[in-house]
């Protein structure tokens, strides 16, 4: 089970448990205990546990003074901590069902007579939480879900060297960090999403890369290795010289000292064609809003009128970075597949 079908696997038994009656309870217990034990997910889900103990918080919690609904749970305020008690609730409960109703009646009691009311009001508390806020500290810890920092020794010196380079090249453009995604198919296009994921877990754990965020894994560049980069850009290098025969209509471009120039870019209607196709296969995986559904038909809807002629560069790259813009931000949003729904993406995130 992939990290995107188990956290699937995981809200959908949250939504039945919403809707489960006292006979009914127990079957989603066990389903949302069987997700968090993907392995795909048992980095990350391991390394929560690890963070907390769910005896020693039960020890410690507020027993009130013996009226019923007084009893309270004293939850930490560190969110790694508080995710590893619930992992740890969850998978005792699925184990034990009548632990967790005895659970619920202790310290979620409802003034209802119902028992499966103290069920509902534990979900809305803790477990309705849980699965939005576990999705999100799994897409912003991609690289604690890839297998774990034994991966790192088989990490060739040469890929943290090109992937920091990469990323050094990025950052010096403005507007925004730059993207681990974006430094693979501009820079790297032959590795697949496994070698980007071992050298990107090698620099995070050297230290030289910082704050991994979002599906397109944008990234902070730490000072030393800015440093280094800075250093080695400007020292050693000899002068090349290349003879060309003729430089009339030639690609290369010669800038004068504080000039300036303009790149012309033409985009082929057989690839933007297969951008409009991508576009139509996949887009609903992005669930996008009503607003940016709008938005991204409408660009897709521009680019597919250039392809009744010959394509406007211009009008083809103002729609195709607007429609880039939306696809980052919609992956960025879709917790765990931040590898997975980049690579199919890609060509979108390339070409413009």
């Amino acid at each position: 089970m992939s990290i995107k079908s188990a956290l699937r696997a995981f809200n959908n038994a949250v939504l039945d448990l919403q809707t489960a009656d006292f006979n009914t309870f127990e079957r989603p217990l066990e389903r949302m205990g069987s997700a968090l034990a993907a392995p795909d997910l048992a980095p990350i889900v391991n390394d929560l546990r690890r963070r907390a103990n769910l005896d020693a918080f039960l020890n410690n919690a507020d027993k009130g003074g013996g009226m019923m609904g007084s009893a309270r749970l004293n939850w930490p305020a560190d969110e790694a901590e508080t995710l590893g008690l619930v992992i740890q609730l969850i998978e005792r409960g699925a184990n034990d069902p009548s632990w967790f109703l005895s659970l619920a009646h202790t310290y979620y009691y409802s003034t209802n007579s119902k028992i499966i009311a103290d069920i509902r009001k534990i979900t809305a508390a803790i477990i309705i939480p849980f699965n939005r806020d576990f999705a999100t500290y799994v897409e912003e810890h991609p690289f604690e879900t890839q297998g774990g920092s034994e991966r790192t020794n088989i990490v060739h010196a040469q890929d943290k060297h090109d992937l920091l380079a990469a990323l050094y090249e990025l950052s010096k453009e403005r507007g925004k960090r730059p993207s681990a995604m974006d430094a693979r198919i501009r820079f790297l296009p032959e590795w697949d999403t496994e070698r980007l994921a071992h050298a990107m877990k090698a620099l995070l754990d050297d230290g030289d890369i910082l704050n991994p965020t979002g599906a397109p894994l944008y990234v902070d560049l730490a000072s030393h290795a800015r440093k280094r980069l800075e250093t080695n850009s400007t020292s050693g290098h000899s002068q090349v010289t290349y003879n060309i025969g003729s430089v009339s209509n030639s690609p290369i471009q010669h800038i004068e000292a504080f000039g300036f120039g303009v790149q012309t870019t033409s985009y082929s209607s057989d690839k933007l064609s297969e951008i409009v196709d991508l576009y139509r296969r996949h887009v609903d995986e992005l669930r996008l809003d009503q607003a940016d559904r709008r938005r991204a038909d409408a660009q897709v809807a521009t680019i597919e009128a250039q392809l009744m002629d010959e394509p406007d560069p211009t009008i083809i790259q103002k729609a195709g970075r607007s429609l880039k813009t939306i696809v980052e931000g919609a992956l960025g949003g879709a917790a765990g597949t931040a590898l997975g729904s980049s690579a199919v993406w890609a060509p979108v995130l390339a070409l413009f």
